[in-house]
């Protein structure tokens, strides 16, 4: 009986002492989660922290971004803005340079258009001088024509004769004797045709009317001036 007394009551204190133990380990256990899990938390919450710092940095750079985009998009822009008046101020230097050649132009074109003015007069007082020249002259040989129409053959050939012209001379002398064979002067011009001849070279023709002067009118002036120049040509 006490064996079983002593055994129930060493299985009690054994059982009790199980029951401490299990606890401790129990509580031991859960101190241990409880540190894991406030660890975790506080892990968590560092992490969390880190990652609002990270986004918080994120926000920053974009935003540094945005600066730097628009910055750059505003250096673009001005640099356009700067080529832009730069391609104006060539553009504008250009038609002050096209302006002035075109002023140039435009006076030189004035100075020509004076030029061929002045030429289209001067050529048009030239045609109108050389008409009046073509008139007048035609005017004065229809007078000389009128003239020699009025005048004699003798007075003709006597033109010719003092001008040296002996063929003319001849002629004109010729007609005069054919139209008046009992005219004054027609002793005067058979010897001067017989002159005419002779100062031509013609020595025999020249006699001809030398010796018809001497023929017809041999106390003369016309016949004694025929003998002398017969006797030269001996």
């Amino acid at each position: 009986m006490k064996l079983l007394l002593t055994f129930v009551a060493l299985s009690a204190f054994l059982t009790g002492c199980l029951q401490t133990r299990n606890d401790v380990r129990d509580n031991e256990s859960r101190n241990v989660m409880q540190q894991q899990v406030s660890t975790m938390q506080r892990a968590n919450a560092d992490t969390g922290n880190r990652f609002s710092d990270i986004e918080e940095n994120m926000r920053s750079l974009n935003g540094r971004l945005d600066v730097v985009e628009n910055n750059q998009q505003n250096t673009n822009l001005q640099n356009q803005l700067k080529a832009t008046q730069q391609q104006n101020e060539a553009l504008s230097k250009k038609v002050d340079v096209l302006q002035d050649a075109l002023s140039k132009m435009e006076t030189q074109v004035y100075a020509l258009n004076g030029q061929v003015n002045a030429i289209n007069a001067n050529r048009q007082a030239a045609e109108a001088a050389a008409i009046a020249a073509q008139e007048k002259a035609a005017a004065e040989k229809a007078a000389e024509k009128a003239e020699k129409a009025k005048r004699s053959p003798y007075d003709v050939g006597q033109e010719h004769f003092n001008k040296k012209e002996w063929k003319q001379a001849i002629l004109a002398y010729q007609k005069y004797r054919d139209e008046s064979p009992k005219g004054a002067h027609f002793a005067d011009a058979t010897y001067k045709i017989g002159v005419a001849f002779q100062e031509l070279g013609m020595k025999d023709e020249a006699k001809t009317f030398f010796d018809e002067v001497l023929s017809k009118f041999p106390k003369s002036d016309e016949g004694r001036r025929a003998k002398i120049r017969l006797k030269g040509m001996k």
